[in-house]
């Protein structure tokens, strides 16, 4: 016959009180009888656990943000673009696969008429040669010459 103090002592397999921490290698020790410690249980800290809801929402939405081609040549370490509508022309160009070996222009930086060789990617005018480039960079591009009315 079943009596009410066997029922408090049979009830330790679903009693979390009689575990440390109320986990279940506690428990299964407890039952068991074997002690705790015997089969450590991982830390908190050691469990992986996943980024907060705000983070993952700002991995996954990433801002556009606006580039543009910027044509230029590297003269003393440095990049100096082109003219803006030089820079267009050549970017047309780019665009329609069309490189060309004599890109005349007029760049007053780079001391008068220089002439672009796109398939080799340098600039030669009066002060020397120097390597054409074309880099991507951030923002809008620029809105050039207004019209006049």
């Amino acid at each position: 016959m079943y009596q009410p103090q066997d029922q408090e002592r049979d009830n330790y397999m679903y009693n979390t009180a009689n575990t440390t921490n109320g986990n279940i290698g506690g428990l299964a020790a407890a039952v068991a009888g074997w002690p705790e410690d015997r089969y450590p249980q991982p830390q908190q800290s050691q469990l992986p656990q996943p980024p907060p809801p705000q983070q993952q929402q700002q991995q996954q939405q990433q801002p556009f943000k606006e580039s543009h081609p910027e044509w230029g040549v590297i003269k003393e370490n440095n990049f100096h673009p082109l003219t803006m509508k030089h820079q267009r022309d050549l970017e047309k160009l780019h665009t329609n696969e069309t490189l060309l070996d004599d890109f005349y222009f007029w760049q007053a930086n780079l001391g008068g008429y220089c002439m672009a060789n796109m398939n080799t990617s340098f600039v030669v005018s009066s002060e020397g040669q120097f390597p054409l480039q074309r880099r991507i960079v951030e923002g809008a591009p620029l809105p050039g010459r207004r019209k006049k009315n």
